[in-house]
């Protein structure tokens, strides 16, 4: 009886914990190594993906996990040999959710799947792989809509239900070729997909960091308020220091002389001194900035600009607002050198990455005074 009565309490306590929806030790597990993703710690982020796999040998959020890290790890530079690595460990969630719940039915098993899907589809299309980035995009949206129903019960769901809803009015309304392709797909709500965001960012463990980091991009690229973007990518700073990928986008919502007053110095050298040719780019690009606006030393500026730029050469397809950004800034600086022919190339390729409307404007009107 009382083996009988020991055995039961263990599948109890392990079987209540077992689900990562549900508060319990798993959970905090699941946290924090959640957390030592975000900061970019691999190796501390292995130590509790391990003690969590103990209780989850065949749950999809344990191969999802290890995708995160790596990508984490590395973002936003991510070779083809580490994503063979990352594409295993999705392959396997999706796997895992599907054994589990073969009609992906749970919210857990929805929820994992779905991720693990949209991941598979966003890399495909920055590779240009549409076909393959389309079939993963359609198994994430079917599960998106499934989402829908249950995002009041289970936060997790807010990240997307939230970027659907803001996507599917705004993206076409800033793009309206794609506007005659997107009239099967239902409906969204941009100021109900906004507080949805803002709600993951406080309500949701999982997708937190990520709401944090498309709200930050939609306040900075669609809604042109970067003294919010500015709010979220802070606390990103704050709460993981190592995070290079949220200091780089934090300087980024500073990008104008009235913010960059209080220009952030420390993160604007970790950013040159990091490895990376990404993060090197952006460091050396707004330390050039912040001596042209701040100190007002054009010589040091120039080289700053062109050691970023330099950078900026190695890495095709990647950090374009950075580029822009150095393009202009080096412009500026040659025209009050009167090297007026250099300039207007720097300007045309300032408004060949362009991102912005910011750099967009002040390019042309620059070019217009030649």
């Amino acid at each position: 009886m009382k083996k009988i009565f020991t055995s039961t309490l263990i599948f109890l306590c392990f079987g209540l914990s077992a689900q990562v929806f549900e508060k319990g030790h798993v959970q905090n597990l699941v946290k924090k190594g959640t957390d030592h993703i975000y900061n970019a710690s691999p190796d501390s982020a292995e130590y509790y993906i391990s003690k969590a796999e103990k209780y989850l040998s065949d749950h999809p959020v344990i191969p999802l996990m290890r995708a995160m890290s790596m990508l984490w790890a590395n973002i936003p530079l991510i070779p083809d040999d580490l994503f063979l690595k990352i594409e295993d460990q999705l392959d396997s969630a999706i796997v895992l959710a599907r054994e589990k719940d073969p009609n992906l039915e749970e919210p857990e098993m929805i929820f994992f799947a779905m991720a693990s899907y949209g991941l598979l589809a966003e890399y495909y299309a920055e590779q240009g792989s549409t076909m393959k980035a389309v079939g993963e995009a359609n198994r994430a949206y079917a599960l998106m809509k499934k989402g829908f129903e249950i995002v009041d019960e289970h936060p997790e769901f807010l990240l997307t239900t939230g970027l659907y809803n803001y996507f599917i009015e705004k993206y076409p309304e800033k793009h309206p070729i794609y506007k005659p392709l997107l009239w099967f797909f239902r409906s969204g709500d941009m100021e109900l997909g906004l507080k949805q965001l803002e709600k993951a960012c406080t309500e949701s463990f999982l997708t937190r960091v990520e709401a944090h980091v498309y709200l930050s991009y939609i306040y900075l690229r669609y809604e042109y308020k970067p003294e919010l973007a500015q709010k979220y990518l802070s606390e990103l700073c704050e709460l993981y220091p190592n995070n290079f990928y949220a200091k780089a986008k934090y300087v980024e919502s500073l990008a104008n002389p009235t913010d960059f007053k209080n220009a952030p110095v420390d993160i604007i050298y970790d950013l040159i001194t990091h490895e990376s040719s990404y993060f090197k780019l952006a460091g050396y690009v707004f330390l050039g900035y912040f001596e042209e606006k701040i100190i007002k030393n054009q010589k040091k500026a120039e080289y700053a600009y062109r050691q970023g730029l330099e950078y900026g050469d190695t890495i095709p397809n990647h950090g374009e607002f950075f580029k822009s950004f150095g393009y202009l800034g080096l412009s500026r600086i040659l025209i009050n050198k009167e090297e007026k022919e250099e300039a207007r190339e720097l300007l045309d390729l300032a408004l060949t990455y362009a991102e912005t409307e910011q750099v967009e404007s002040e390019a042309r009107k620059l070019l217009s005074e030649l």
